[in-house]
């Protein structure tokens, strides 16, 4: 080789990686892992990577494939590396005459990747290439349709509505991401229940089919889940008859494309010699698969991971993902992939680490060799406060006092954030941040439908579009802009049941409360509001212009739904408000909205306004109200998020809250898996059914076998749970650089 890692660096004007980064950083062109411990500098490792790379005239830039998982990512890696290679010219390293640096690496998301094999390869399996992607509301609607429509037994289904569309989409994903047909889940049903009864009976057992309660619970579950599978074939039928595709559609069909076309894999191995695959313990089966049948032919394949980092289990990942890797991808001479570590922090102060360490003590022991992590040398020493509190109101005063004191202590510039497990948790602490006069950012939770300049859209939207929804009407009425006092509401109300016929005016006497109003009647008697006799001389003015704006936006609803929301945005005033307020946050949160509204304009088949409220119906259930995008850290407020939200991020103090059994960690239901969770599929159907609890129902012996092994299972799966908690803890101290 011409240079080391080391010479680069110093010819780039970079640090000396470590031992570790720089053994990574010129490993021989084959499979390989590297295990990356938080903030061990894995991003600077894969971009010296490839720059070591082509530096040496080993690869050229355009051979380099780099797959991570967030747009952000993806873009500061391309960054990362385009500019250290532009930096190889600029240093005399490479002479740009040579045409060496010409072309560019390829760096995109898992998602958008497997959505290029997709378009490229699609008719391979008679599919359209040009299938649209769905969001998350629409695959809700979609699953919501086929659900209200279907007609065959539901005996077995002991779920409302909602629920149903919501097992709908988890089973549909679980079968997709694991690249199982629905037919397997019946055949396996079947041999459960067949290998169950054919047990013979315990002692005091009264028959063979009298099972015991508990395992005939688990029973029920199962001919639930087969039960759904009608529906979730329907689902899917429904989508490709119209040419759309959701997130696990597409991975499961680049996955069929890959493992069943070989000329796929010609294809892409030889388009790219080297492939740099991040943050791969957060890969699903169906992603396995494809990149393993794309290039696992002893290909230059890196995958960069961290086992205590995984924690989107929910998602269709799995650590054992990671730990498989070295069977997965092996050498041309078929030995195991290479192992490679990175165990210096560059982020976390010595104390926090002393903490990660503790915490991810029984991660580390999970089928890898996952080394401790170490500060690195150069880094200022860091506070770890531990609290312990009778209440949740004293914790969040506590955390309020202390976020206070370090903010005001700390230059401008300084970072702050305040970690949830559960979204329940953030009033309480929003509150006690603010009371202290401290800048606060919810972030990630509520979603773009929560934000108070977009939730005022839609609520004009809806009271424009439907006169039953007075919720709506309520909110415009007491907001900040009209603030119509009690006693108008009350008139208000009064005249409403009024309008309601003859019958309702000795009711009309009496006094109502806003949430006993008719929501058909209150839209109706603000459009045909009486004399200013009924109300106080200002709330009477005020009704009146908030009558004449509706009905003036109700004319106009005729319009494309961007100009109607553009409308309802001038109308409301925001656009004059937002400007005079400080920061860009509000004004963002609109135009995201208006994108939303007009993706939703050009994509769907039915763009109107009762289309698209139905939309943001949707959204509010599958998308937790348009999920905003991906989060930025911020110098110059305490941002408010969960740990799962935080992934990623690293900020200069970090509270970590609500450390209580039950709440974080979680209950550890023992019936949250497989066996008392029909959207979920069986673990011995899984691709990572090695890593997961067992059921031994074959060596059971007899029925009160059975009643053990379930026993033993739910035991087992509450204690995974439990694993899966501690990933969650790691993630959440490792975000703190000086203050934990």
């Amino acid at each position: 080789m011409r240079f080391t890692p080391g010479d680069l660096a110093t010819r780039l004007g970079q640090p000396e990686p470590t031992a570790e980064q720089g053994a990574a950083i010129s490993a021989p062109l084959e499979p390989g892992v590297v295990i990356a411990g938080a903030g061990s500098g894995k991003t600077e490792t894969m971009a010296a990577r490839v720059v070591w790379l082509v530096a040496n005239g080993l690869v050229r830039p355009e051979e380099v494939l780099g797959l991570t998982f967030t747009r952000k990512a993806a873009r500061e890696l391309a960054a990362r590396i385009r500019r250290r290679l532009g930096q190889l010219a600029a240093r005399g390293v490479i002479d740009p005459g040579d045409g060496l640096l010409d072309g560019e690496p390829t760096v995109s998301t898992y998602d958008a990747y497997a959505g290029r094999i997709v378009t490229e390869h699609a008719l391979r399996l008679g599919r359209e290439p040009g299938a649209r992607l769905i969001t998350e509301a629409e695959a809700w609607q979609y699953a919501q349709r086929v659900a209200s429509a279907y007609d065959g037994p539901m005996d077995d289904v002991e779920y409302v509505l909602s629920t149903v569309v919501g097992k709908i989409r988890e089973l549909h994903s679980e079968l997709a991401g694991h690249l199982v047909a629905p037919e397997r889940v019946r055949e396996f049903t079947a041999d459960l229940r067949s290998q169950v009864h054919a047990l013979p009976r315990a002692q005091g057992q009264r028959t063979k089919t009298d099972v015991y309660a508990d395992v005939a619970k688990a029973l029920k579950v199962q001919d639930a889940r087969v039960a759904l599978l009608p529906v979730v074939e329907a689902f899917r039928e429904r989508k490709r008859r119209d040419e759309v595709v959701d997130f696990a559609d597409r991975a499961e069909l680049a996955a069929a494309l890959a493992d069943g076309f070989g000329e796929v894999g010609q294809i892409e191995s030889k388009a790219y010699r080297v492939v740099l695959l991040d943050e791969y313990q957060d890969t699903s089966h169906a992603q396995l698969v494809l990149l393993r049948a794309l290039f696992g032919d002893g290909h230059a394949v890196t995958a960069v991971g961290d086992p205590c980092q995984s924690i989107y289990g929910w998602r269709g990942a799995s650590a054992g993902t990671l730990s498989s890797f070295r069977k997965q991808f092996r050498t041309l001479d078929d030995a195991p992939a290479r192992l490679d570590s990175l165990t210096t922090s560059f982020r976390n102060g010595a104390q926090i680490l002393d903490v990660a360490n503790r915490l991810s003590e029984p991660l580390r022991q999970e089928g890898m060799d996952v080394p401790e992590l170490t500060a690195f040398g150069g880094l200022p020493a860091s506070d770890v406060v531990a609290s312990l509190h009778l209440t949740a109101d004293d914790e969040a005063a506590d955390v309020a006092r202390r976020a206070r004191a370090f903010w005001d202590a700390s230059p401008s510039g300084r970072s702050a954030a305040v970690l949830v497990r559960t979204r329940s948790q953030i009033q309480r602490l929003e509150t006690a941040l603010r009371a202290v006069d401290l800048p606060v950012e919810v972030v990630g939770v509520g979603g773009l439908l929560a934000t108070p300049e977009v939730g005022d859209i839609v609520a004009t939207l809806r009271v424009i579009a439907d006169p039953g929804r007075g919720d709506a009407l309520m909110r415009l009425l007491t907001g900040a802009r009209w603030r119509i006092g009690p006693r108008d509401l009350d008139a208000l109300a009064r005249w409403a049941r009024r309008l309601g016929g003859p019958a309702n005016r000795q009711d009309a006497a009496e006094s109502a409360v806003p949430d006993e109003i008719d929501q058909l009647s209150i839209v109706d008697a603000l459009d045909a509001l009486p004399g200013p006799e009924e109300f106080s001389p200002e709330g009477y003015r005020r009704l009146s212009a908030l009558c004449g704006e509706l009905r003036a936006l109700r004319r106009r609803t005729g319009q494309s739904l961007t100009e109607l929301v553009h409308d309802v945005e001038r109308t409301l005033g925001l656009d004059v408000e937002l400007a005079a307020r400080r920061g860009p946050t509000g004004r963002v949160n609109l135009d995201r909205f208006l994108d939303v509204a007009a993706d939703f304009e050009g994509a769907a088949e039915s763009a109107g306004l009762q289309a698209f409220l139905a939309y943001l119906e949707a959204a509010e259930t599958a998308e937790r109200g348009l999920a905003p995008g991906e989060v930025e850290v911020s110098g110059d407020r305490v941002q408010l998020l969960t740990v799962h939200g935080a992934k990623g991020l690293e900020w200069d103090a970090v509270f970590v809250t609500g450390l209580v059994d039950g709440v974080f960690p979680t209950g550890g239901d023992k019936d949250k898996a497989w066996l008392g969770d029909p959207g979920e599929l069986p673990y011995p159907l899984r691709g990572d059914a090695e890593a997961l609890p067992a059921l031994d129902v074959a060596g059971a012996g007899d029925q009160q076998g059975v009643r053990d092994a379930v026993e033993q299972f739910k035991v087992e799966a509450a204690d995974a749970s439990r694993l899966e908690e501690r990933r969650l803890a790691y993630v959440a101290v490792t975000r703190a650089r000086s203050l934990l």
